[in-house]
């Protein structure tokens, strides 16, 4: 999959406007590009942020733990990348501001955009759910998403192709029991993308959901340890059941988001926009 991202994308980093390149020894997809991708501290968005460094980008992670962000950074810079990081919360415009700076750069150009800050909110009855936890989850996963592209925008307008990938979730599309607050923020980022891509279109700046389902790590290892105790079943009779809904009746691995988002964000993708892109194994095909 690298092979091919980069034979696509090269044409579009190697009219790169006389921008600084990131590794002149580099011949990566992204080479000269600036990166930003919220969540990066572990699972989904530090995998992201690996994939775009060994690309060639200068890549900016976000999350709220700087020990997590030191470790996924020094792991960039071990393998040869470069990277940075800006901790804090995406729900406070203070701190996108100055994360998107930083991401721009000397430049002060931004070429792409990984919203992929979230949380997993309560997993209970929709009656038991309180109104913090309603309003925290559709704080993170939704408001951040819209806070991120509010700040990021006069960066993106000034790329050539400007990219912003939000990672939803096929729950939303599927339902996915006693997670109301969680849906309803994912479907919300399918809405938002859409809209926005067609708001932005006229700036060259693409804007594009990746919706995995059942990625393997932490958070599903989590979410089915809480959902097979309240329903009285045991973890692998609950992971079968969930991936039974599934063409190949199998989860996906965050190497399968990784490599959809890096297609969507390099020259591949220029004419893609305002699509939902399902990683699901077939869970949703639509």
């Amino acid at each position: 999959m690298r092979d091919a991202i980069r034979a696509f994308a090269r044409a579009a980093t190697e009219s790169a406007r006389g921008e600084q390149r990131v590794s002149s020894d580099s011949d990566g997809a992204f080479v000269g590009a600036n990166a930003v991708v919220t969540g990066a501290g572990q699972g989904i968005g530090a995998a992201i942020a690996k994939g775009l460094a060994r690309e060639g980008a200068r890549v900016v992670l976000n999350g709220r733990r700087v020990a997590a962000l030191e470790v996924v950074c020094a792991e960039i810079v071990a393998e040869g990348g470069v990277a940075e990081f800006c901790a804090g919360d995406v729900t406070d415009p203070a701190h996108l501001a100055e994360l998107m700076a930083l991401g721009a750069g000397s430049r002060g150009v931004l070429e792409i955009l990984v919203n992929n800050a979230g949380i997993a909110g309560p997993t209970a009855p929709f009656a038991q759910v309180s109104l913090a936890d309603w309003n925290e989850t559709l704080a993170v996963n939704l408001t951040g998403v819209f806070l991120a592209c509010q700040a990021a925008l006069p960066y993106l307008e000034l790329a050539e192709h400007g990219k912003i990938v939000n990672i939803g979730s096929v729950t939303g599309k599927q339902a996915l029991p006693n997670r109301t607050p969680y849906a309803a923020a994912k479907l919300g980022v399918v809405g938002f993308t859409r809209t926005l891509a067609h708001e932005i279109g006229s700036l060259n700046i693409a804007v594009n959901v990746v919706s995995p389902w059942l990625v393997e790590g932490e958070r599903l290892e989590s979410v089915i340890d809480t959902m097979s105790a309240e329903r009285g079943l045991t973890a692998a009779e609950l992971r079968a059941e969930m991936t039974a809904g599934t063409a190949f009746k199998r989860t996906v691995s965050e190497a399968d988001v990784v490599a959809t988002t890096l297609f969507l964000c390099s020259a591949a993708a220029n004419n893609l926009t305002g699509q939902d892109i399902n990683v699901s194994a077939g869970a949703v095909m639509y």
